[in-house]
Formats: C-alpha cells, sequence, structure tokens
C-alpha cells in the first residue's frame, strides 16, 4: 500500500508538471462610446477640448458660426445630467473661439482667442458660480499664441511666452498662488524647448512633459519631470526618440508618457519601458489613465493622417473604442469615477461629443 501510494504521489506531481501553461489574459474589448446629443449650435461648430467634473458633469468649450472669413464666436457649455447650460462670458469681444477648459475641484478656467484674424487677445477667464470672469494673465506675457492650461490638485498652471531678448520668445511656467501668478524656474533647464503637459497627482506631486536642446547631439530631446511641492526631479532620458508631448501620473511614482511620434513609455519608478508600437507613428497628443489604471490616447491632426479614434493599451495590446458613428477625436477627460468623455469630429466635421456606459 505504501509503495502503492507513493507511486500516486510521483504521478500526480509529474502531471502538474506537464500541465500546459496558463492562457495569456487578454483584456475585454472596450465599451462602445455612446453618444450625448449637443446644444444648438451655429453652423461650422466645433467642440474641441473637453474637462471632466463626474459621471454626470462635464465642461465643453469650441467654436461656432465659422463662416467666409469669420473666426465666428466661441462655444462654452455645461453638461449637467441631461441638460445643458451656458454662461455669460465676462470681458469678451469680437469673434473668436474658447480652445480650452480645465476643471477640478469646484476650480473652472477657460482660455481662448479673441479676434484670432486681427489683434489676437488672449482671454483667460474662471467661473464663479454665475459667469466667467476675466483673470489677467502673468504680466511678462509676451504673446497671446502658444499659451496651455492646467488645472488639478496641485492648483491652476498656465505655460505663456515671455521675451528673451530682441524677437525672441520663449516659454514660460507660472502657477496661480492666491490671487496672483508666481513663475516656476522648472523651464529655464529646457533650453528653450517646451513643457508640453503637466498633471498634478496630489498638492505636493506633479509630473510634467517637455522637450529641451541638446547642444552635444544637435537635436531636441525628451524631458520628464517629477514636481515634489517645491523642486522639479529630471528622470533620465527616454530609450526612444521623440519629445513627451503629454504625461499620466499612475501613483507610487510611476508614469506614461507620450511621445510626439506616438510612443508609449512607462516609468516603473527606476527605469523606462517601450510600449508596442500602436496604430499611430506620429503627432502623439494626450495620455490619461483610465479607472483601471490603461492609458488612453489620442493623436493630433488627425483629419490630416486618418481616422484617429480613441485608443487604449491594455495588457500588452493597443484597443479602439467603437464609436455610434466614424469619429476624429479632438479631446478627452476621465472623470474621477472612471467615465470617459470625448470631444471629436465626424468625418464630414460636425461636432461630437460622446461617454463611455
Amino acid at each position: 500500500m505504501r509503495s502503492l501510494r507513493v507511486r500516486a504521489v510521483v504521478a500526480a506531481v509529474v502531471l502538474v508538471g506537464s500541465a500546459p501553461p496558463a492562457a495569456v489574459h487578454a483584456a475585454a474589448a472596450p465599451a462602445p462610446l455612446r453618444d450625448v446629443p449637443l446644444p444648438f449650435l451655429w453652423p461650422r461648430a466645433e467642440v474641441s477640448s473637453v474637462a471632466a467634473v463626474s459621471g454626470t458633469e462635464a465642461w465643453v468649450t469650441g467654436g461656432q458660426g465659422r463662416v467666409g472669413g469669420s473666426a465666428g464666436n466661441p462655444v462654452v457649455r455645461h453638461r449637467v445630467g441631461s441638460q445643458w447650460k451656458e454662461y455669460p462670458l465676462g470681458g469678451w469681444s469680437g469673434n473668436g473661439y474658447v480652445s480650452q477648459v480645465v476643471a477640478h475641484g469646484g476650480e473652472v478656467w477657460v482660455r481662448g482667442l479673441q479676434d484670432p484674424a486681427g489683434t489676437a487677445r488672449l482671454y483667460l477667464a474662471r467661473f464663479d458660480g454665475t459667469a466667467f470672469r476675466p483673470v489677467a494673465p502673468p504680466a511678462e506675457i509676451a504673446s497671446a499664441h502658444d499659451v496651455a492650461l492646467w488645472g488639478g490638485p496641485a492648483g491652476v498652471w498656465i505655460r505663456v511666452g515671455v521675451e528673451a531678448g530682441e524677437n525672441e520668445i520663449r516659454p514660460a511656467l507660472f502657477r496661480r498662488t492666491g490671487g496672483s501668478w508666481t513663475a516656476d524656474p522648472v523651464v529655464e533647464r529646457l533650453n528653450l524647448g517646451g513643457l508640453s503637459d503637466l498633471q498634478a497627482v496630489s498638492a505636493t506631486e506633479a509630473w510634467a512633459g517637455a522637450c529641451r536642446w541638446n547642444a552635444v547631439i544637435g537635436a531636441l530631446e525628451s524631458v520628464t519631470l517629477r514636481w515634489d511641492g517645491s523642486t522639479w526631479t529630471t528622470l533620465p532620458p527616454l530609450p526612444s526618440e521623440g519629445c513627451d508631448t503629454s504625461v499620466a501620473p499612475a501613483g507610487g511614482g510611476t508614469a506614461w508618457t507620450l511621445t510626439w511620434n506616438a510612443t508609449l513609455h512607462h516609468w516603473n519608478g527606476t527605469s523606462w519601458t517601450t510600449a508596442p508600437a500602436g496604430p499611430f507613428s506620429t503627432n502623439g497628443k494626450k495620455v490619461r489613465l483610465d479607472g483601471d489604471g490603461n492609458p488612453l490616447v489620442t493623436v493630433n491632426n488627425a483629419i490630416i493622417y486618418g481616422l484617429a479614434p480613441l485608443l487604449r493599451y491594455a495588457d500588452g495590446q493597443w484597443q479602439t473604442f467603437p464609436t455610434p458613428v466614424t469619429t476624429w477625436t479632438s479631446d478627452f477627460s476621465v472623470a474621477p469615477g472612471g467615465r470617459i468623455w470625448v470631444a471629436g469630429a465626424t468625418r464630414i466635421d460636425s461636432p461630437v461629443f460622446l461617454t463611455s456606459p
């Protein structure tokens, strides 16, 4: 009997050892995005920026009425539940558009361009609950163009161009502290490169994607930076060419970055790894994380380079979000609960607004 028990144990070990390897887990396909009817907009409208507040609330901005040589008029709309709301844009005058909205913790800011074909004046405003009130940009600003705005748990940040000598403008970064703008010297180490994106994890942690000129190799190179509430630390360079265009902090000292050649990289706290090539090889625009921590990606200039739906990278695979109609993604935002809001356009350039189930 003892020998039979021994042989049974040996047989069991052999069977376990020879069992086929477990199948590689493949992420489930993304659920189709559904259409959210937009409010009435004038002809030739577009929605180019979206900021999620919750699973039932979001802001969109853009323009409308771009007929003939007119730059049209601004669009700022607030989706609450199933209703759309519109608020006065204090201080706005002339034609133009609102190109960006950011929202976090009750703070909502917009930036736009007034009279883009003429005097080209920057419009910067904060929502006070009833209307948008103009906010003066940093006094050092030298141009209304090439401006970017970011909002999050570390407050509101703005990148503007400032004079750096005769006929020369360089980027500068400012943070809103109290009722004024405070310059952050981090861009000085970029050697006239540029800060492309800034995302905060908390009041004392933020990440930025950037570019700088490397005089040794005579070319631009990527820069990823991490802020600890007072100082910025530069991470090692990415393992491939291409400047950072966007960054998505993942917690625990890790992050994802997207380069302008649409390559996705992951920082695990000590080193970089590169994701397999995705559907596009140029014009990487934005990366953010979904509710499960998977990177969501969109590219720029989609109409020129072809169909560009919202993409997801999960379990080593690239996936495409199904949409009700062929959609070019202009922008997207993920709500704290994980719902995704998408602003874009159809193949015939009609504005479209989508959300995940």
